[in-house]
């Protein structure tokens, strides 16, 4: 009969009570007596527990048995009853003491090991931490220095035997890495066509530099690669056009580059570099009579940009000078404002300063301001009653302008066009070939703005100065938000702000007119590049032929070059057209090049060499503004006293990682580094000239 649950006086014993009772009935029933139950529970057999593994008693000597009730000690190789006690007693005989001592030795010395060998690794993870506190390195180093360290410790006796300080150091920077990067760059000038990136600048320290930077076609991989070939520091009391050149001749006759092999030069629009009357290009014309100059796109629009922003009224800048200078100034008020965008629901982000690239920033500073409109008129209400200063009364009063407001929410629309026109040509892909369309396009774009639709149907023949192409001036489109604001505002207001919109639209026209090479018939002639073009019979109906530009370019023939580039299109098949079309331009010109005729020659050898001469021309002069900012960072408080040519050296270095896209983890030391590392060359007062 089954064993129940007794309750007494209609109560529930409690849990322990009906365990007794329940074995009591039991017993009753089965016939069995209390004392007979009790023998019974002391024999429960009980299995191994795995938890008793990870006892440090029970560690090194216990493991399970091949029966589950059963125990093992491997060092007495002794079956033991699964019974905690029992493994205790064991664990305390003096035969198991004596056979479990030798492993317990080495058990606490590959424990001790273990502890050691983390204690090493903290404490130099430690001792490096230190280092860039101390050094004011920037954490960020430290991706690369770790895996670096990794790298060259491997053999404890090489780093016991690293002997590297301040000389040496800068030694080895100038006279081995920077050298081996110009020697293996030179190698590829001496024998290929490239083009030149030339600025001329004065860094933190005062020291006149001509930052000389060289595009070419790598002969290894055919990349276009550009690559800072040497900062040649100038005599700051001297530097016209002629004497730039000579040291940029100078130059070149040391290394041996022939100048014949330059096919172009990018420059901003210093009258020193690119003037037609005694330039830096003039010069070097003399010498190149087919060089071409590329103007900087970047520096133009930018030139564009600020001209038309001059028509504009300066209380609109100094709006944005004024708030950024009187709040970013205290850390109270930017937690102020912080606290005023938290209860307007606005994001909480800084107001931006203007830089002396005014332009660039402007639009963004716009914007920032437009964002906190609501809350900057608030925030100096309350600093105008609470602080009293004037400056905030002054700063209120243009808040509480609606001209400025309204200007603002132009620029907001207008500087927009100038921006991502900057932002295309700011770009390290080949965009040569899109200067053309990209000129007139923008050009299209700022003139429809203010200009009838008849008149914008040729750009080439635009003319700004007829009365008949602008529009009505109430019709003058001054973007969503202005059109928006102006509707509540009176009429006289409207014509008036749209009157100074109009002077900044027809100034920023003029400029782009004449300076952006929208009707130039070379820079035409360049977008056969673009495979709508090269590969499309539809495509080539204003580019019959490449002579315009292949005159520029010698060893090319003009007639064989001309058959190459008519039979093009039907060499290729549609399949193979939409595959090319789909690479980027450099990619889908070598793949071209592979093409062979019946007698395994090459099909393009012509136009392979204009091409490639082609792909060396710089777009912008964008790369020698990023060398630029190299010096700065190398040239900061901490390095200033750096010559100018271990300066030239840490930048020639990092420019050809750059370009070749490696670091100084993936760098390979080769046998010309290791020819290099010596004394004689490291130390020698009178170096080689490609020291």
């Amino acid at each position: 009969m089954d064993a129940h649950w007794c309750t007494f006086g209609g109560i529930h014993t409690g849990r322990t009570r009906a365990v007794r009772l329940k074995i009591r009935t039991t017993s009753y029933y089965t016939g069995q007596d209390e004392t007979d139950m009790k023998a019974v529970k002391k024999r429960t057999i009980r299995n191994f527990n795995l938890s008793w593994l990870d006892e440090d008693c029970f560690k090194g000597w216990l493991a399970p048995h091949p029966e589950k009730n059963k125990a093992l000690c491997v060092v007495c190789n002794k079956t033991i009853r699964c019974c905690k006690t029992n493994l205790t007693q064991h664990s305390q005989t003096e035969t198991h003491l004596t056979n479990i001592k030798p492993q317990n030795q080495s058990l606490n010395h590959n424990y001790n090991e273990r502890v050691l060998h983390k204690n090493k690794v903290k404490r130099a993870e430690i001792k490096l931490a230190a280092f860039f506190a101390e050094h004011n390195i920037a954490f960020c180093t430290a991706d690369h220095l770790i895996p670096l360290l990794k790298d060259i410790c491997i053999e404890p006796e090489v780093t016991q035997n690293l002997s590297l300080k301040y000389t040496k150091c800068t030694k080895i920077v100038e006279n081995v890495i920077a050298k081996r990067e110009v020697e293996k760059l030179v190698e590829i000038l001496q024998i290929r066509k490239f083009s030149i990136l030339i600025d001329e600048s004065t860094d933190i320290t005062d020291t006149k530099f001509m930052c000389l930077l060289v595009k070419f076609i790598s002969p290894t991989d055919k990349k276009n690669k550009t690559q800072l070939l040497e900062l040649l520091a100038l005599d700051a009391t001297n530097c016209t056009a002629s004497n730039i050149f000579k040291t940029f001749k100078i130059f070149l006759n040391k290394k041996n580059i022939p100048i014949k092999n330059i096919v172009g030069m990018a420059s901003d629009n210093a009258s020193v570099m690119t003037g037609c009357n005694n330039s830096f290009f003039s010069h070097l014309k003399t010498e190149v009579p087919g060089v071409v100059l590329l103007n900087c796109i970047c520096h133009s629009s930018a030139i564009v940009a600020s001209k038309a922003c001059e028509k504009l009224p300066k209380r609109c800048e100094n709006l944005i000078r004024n708030v950024s200078t009187y709040i970013s100034g205290s850390a109270k008020r930017c937690a102020i404002l912080g606290e005023f965008q938290k209860f307007f629901n606005v994001e909480k982000k800084k107001l931006l300063k203007l830089s002396n690239t005014r332009w660039l920033v402007l639009h963004n500073c716009v914007i920032r301001l437009l964002e906190n409109w609501e809350v900057l008129k608030n925030y100096f209400l309350v600093a105008v009653v609470e602080d009293k200063s004037q400056s905030a009364e002054a700063i209120l009063a243009q808040l509480n302008d609606e001209s400025i407001k309204a200007y603002l929410l132009f620029l907001k629309y207008s500087l927009h066009f100038f921006n991502n026109f900057n932002i295309l040509f700011q770009s390290r892909k080949i965009l040569i070939h899109k200067l053309y369309n990209s000129s007139q396009q923008i050009i299209h774009q700022i003139a429809q703005n203010f200009m009838v639709p008849e008149a914008l149907k040729d750009i080439v023949t635009l003319n700004v100065d007829d009365e008949r192409n602008i529009k009505h001036l109430l019709d003058i489109y001054v973007g969503p938000d202005c059109e928006s604001f102006l509707v509540n505002q009176p009429l006289v207001f409207v014509q008036d702000i749209k009157l100074t919109c109009l002077n900044f639209y027809i100034t920023a026209l003029k400029e782009m007119l004449k300076r952006l090479p929208y009707k130039n018939s070379f820079f035409k002639q360049l977008t056969f590049l673009d495979a709508k073009i090269a590969l499309y019979d539809k495509g080539r109906n204003e580019i019959k032929d490449l002579s315009i530009i292949a005159s520029h370019f010698e060893n090319i023939d003009i007639t064989k070059l001309g058959f190459e580039w008519r039979i093009l299109p039907t060499v290729i098949n549609d399949t193979e057209k939409i595959e090319l079309a789909l690479l980027e331009v450099d990619e889908m010109w070598q793949k071209i090049f592979h093409y062979k005729d019946f007698n395994e020659e090459k099909m393009f050898p012509n136009l392979e060499l204009l091409v490639e001469s082609v792909l060396t021309f710089p777009h912008s002069n964008a790369e020698a503004e990023r060398i630029f900012s190299i010096v700065t960072d190398v040239k900061n408080k901490k390095r200033n006293s750096l010559s100018d040519s271990i300066t030239s050296a840490i930048c020639t270095i990092r420019s050809s990682f750059q370009a070749d896209n490696i670091n100084c983890i993936n760098f390979e030391v080769d046998d010309r580094h290791l020819e290099l590392h010596n004394a004689q060359n490291l130390y020698s007062k009178h170096k080689s000239d490609s020291a």
